[in-house]
């Protein structure tokens, strides 16, 4: 059965990217800086993570006052998969928009997909529709929605077992698939 979060794809479309994706896929586990941040967050150090992660995408680094950055750890350490509602209240702070933040989620808690204009490009090819706005937190929460989807509907040979996390996988096979 088709979960809700892929209602209304185009099944011949979807299929032919669980065909393609474990070829699409198959250099990322040779990507030394992401396996780096991946493997060396600490859910004890929720910050340096979060800089980590800055780090690897060439963002510039923070430096918040103590307030600023004790809600941005609670909010990425209190935020509960699926739901991006907790990272709202984020999006008001400089420089922090929805990919930034599908970042610092994707490296503290592995399982958040980041939020990429070419993923969501594919996701509306398949007839999904899932916009790319990187100052709504709430498209952000639709794309979450539509990798959650395709993880769910994924047959046993259509998403490989490579030791990275299953929404990076998704969202690169997305991003490469034509």
């Amino acid at each position: 059965m088709i979960p809700v979060e892929l209602y209304g794809v185009d099944a011949e479309r979807c299929e032919r990217l669980y065909d393609a994706l474990p070829s699409l896929v198959s250099d990322i586990e040779d990507d030394g800086p992401y396996g780096e941040v991946l493997y060396a967050a600490e859910e004890s150090n929720i910050l340096s993570t979060v800089e980590q992660a800055d780090a690897w995408a060439d963002a510039t680094p923070f430096a918040w006052p103590d307030d600023v950055a004790m809600e941005v750890e609670m909010a990425l350490r209190s935020a509960r998969y699926p739901d991006v509602g907790l990272f709202e209240h984020l999006m008001t702070l400089d420089g922090v928009d929805a990919v930034r933040i599908s970042r610092w989620a994707h490296f503290v808690a592995r399982v958040y997909p980041i939020y990429s204009a070419e993923a969501c490009a594919a996701l509306e090819a398949m007839n999904l529709p899932t916009p790319f706005k990187p100052d709504d937190i709430a498209s952000y929460g639709v794309y979450v929605s539509r990798i959650e989807g395709l993880k769910k509907h994924a047959p046993a040979a259509g998403l490989p077992e490579i030791g990275l996390p299953r929404a990076r996988v998704l969202q690169l096979g997305l991003e490469r698939f034509e």
